[in-house]
């Protein structure tokens, strides 16, 4: 075929056996250690081949041009074994630089000794488990056992994750793509810098789907970033305002992402957990709450879960309506009980809830949609990014985070990408090398 060509190697093995009764069992410890040593022989055979074709052409193609300069020794850790390979170098008298022969007609590796084909498979466990266990990941497949440093393999890895951008492109003109209905929540992260602490940093989440269940995407991450500065990243990428906002109640995500006409959420699982924390800081003790958190309770409204959201019947208005008066008429009776010389944050935090606790209702009766009532969805997926970056990794700088962070969420929510570029490292997307065994002979030599 053209822009093909064909190399034979011609290789004799010679096999010293013993004689004693666990042959077997030697001959597969032979062969198992074998296997490394025959491909990087065999890799370095090809190499060789290559180098020396593309060294006889140029200096037939430009004779006397080229002066021959010695070696350099590369060595290179493959997925087979260390590969130790002597560069030919030509110096140019004409452009008055050094050409390499091999690196004109192949694309060597630069500046690395460990391949990204052999680390892989340490990036993957990286992810799922740390970075210790993604170095004995690459040591137990090394034929010779070896391995980088976990330190090493963090380094790399960072590289290897700047090229899984979880957040999709653009959408069309028109078209609100993934933004159109929003979670958003955050959390606190130590960092370090330069092996000192560096203290909590804000990390920061919004993802998004086309409808109010369907498939999550990510919009944006960041650490150490405000609400304010993440919605402006948000609006370049996604210019029309999320329809719907679900967020768990911290105050400047409504504010920062929320459009004019945003239906902003707040999330039932959060108010209700949240309620004594609001009367631990107006200093009511636990034994005076009772009252108040009965009164809470009645609010029928906000004691929804999603299933019984589902349950709801959007035509049956008259239902509907006698809900949120009920939800309304138990929040007077709560405000009541609640003064705001005694009960400054209580009644603050009660007061919000009654527009945003109930805010999925008057949606359902004006539109007859369902949306989400929590941010669990995307509290399931942060419960386990924060088990990787908080219980298992505990000393990140801001750069190793948001590199964990971004390989988390691919792994996560697009598993198909995170495969799509390991199989791009390793080359499935080029044109393939053929190998064929063309002959097989045995004889005894002795």
């Amino acid at each position: 075929m053209e822009n093909q060509r064909t190399l034979r190697i011609h290789l004799v093995l010679e096999v010293t056996i013993p004689q004693h009764s666990s042959l077997f069992q030697a001959l597969v410890l032979v062969f198992w250690r074998f296997q490394g040593l025959a491909a990087t022989t065999l890799f370095s055979a090809v190499l060789h081949a290559l180098q020396d074709r593309a060294r006889a052409d140029l200096e037939a193609a430009f004779p006397g041009r080229f002066r021959y300069k010695g070696t350099r020794l590369r060595k290179w850790r493959l997925p087979f074994g260390e590969v130790a390979f002597p560069l030919c170098k030509l110096w140019d008298r004409q452009a008055r630089r050094t050409v390499w022969p091999l690196g004109e007609v192949t694309d060597l590796p630069r500046r690395i000794r460990w391949c990204e084909e052999a680390l892989l498979p340490g990036y993957r466990l990286a992810v799922i488990q740390s970075f210790r266990q993604g170095q004995k990941a690459v040591k137990g497949i090394a034929p010779d056992g070896s391995a980088p440093s976990h330190s090493t393999l963090h380094r790399r890895f960072r590289g290897f994750a700047a090229r899984l951008d979880p957040v999709p492109g653009p959408s069309h003109e028109g078209d609100p793509g993934p933004s159109a209905y929003q979670l958003a929540d955050g959390t606190k992260l130590r960092l370090q810098d330069k092996g000192r602490n560096a203290g909590l940093a804000d990390m920061r989440l919004v993802v998004g789907s086309r409808t109010p269940f369907g498939r999550l995407e990510v919009l944006d991450f960041s650490i150490g970033e405000t609400w304010t500065a993440i919605a402006q990243r948000l609006r370049r990428r996604f210019p029309t305002p999320p329809k719907v906002l679900v967020s768990d109640g911290e105050e400047w995500i409504p504010q920062a992402l929320a459009g004019p006409e945003t239906i902003h959420q707040r999330c039932l699982v959060h108010a209700r957990r949240n309620l004594a924390f609001a009367l631990y800081q107006d200093g009511c003790k636990k034994a005076g709450r009772g009252e108040i958190e009965t009164a809470f309770r009645r609010i029928r409204g906000l004691q929804l879960c999603q299933a019984e959201m589902a349950r709801l019947d959007p035509r049956n208005k008259v239902a509907l309506r006698e809900l949120l008066a009920a939800s309304e008429r138990a929040f007077a009776e709560i405000e009541r009980m609640l003064p705001a010389d005694a009960f400054p944050q209580t009644r603050k935090y009660v007061l919000g809830l009654i527009h945003d606790g109930l805010a999925y209702l008057r949606h359902l009766l004006n539109t007859g949609e369902k949306v989400l009532l929590s941010t669990n969805r995307l509290e399931s997926i942060w419960s386990r990014i924060l088990l990787r970056l908080k219980k298992i990794g505990r000393r990140w700088s801001k750069e190793g985070a948001l590199a964990m962070l971004a390989a988390c969420l691919v792994y996560a929510l697009q598993p198909d990408r995170h495969t799509e570029l390991e199989a791009a490292l390793r080359g499935e997307h080029h044109p393939q090398v053929s190998l064929l065994i063309t002959s097989l002979e045995a004889a005894w030599v002795t």
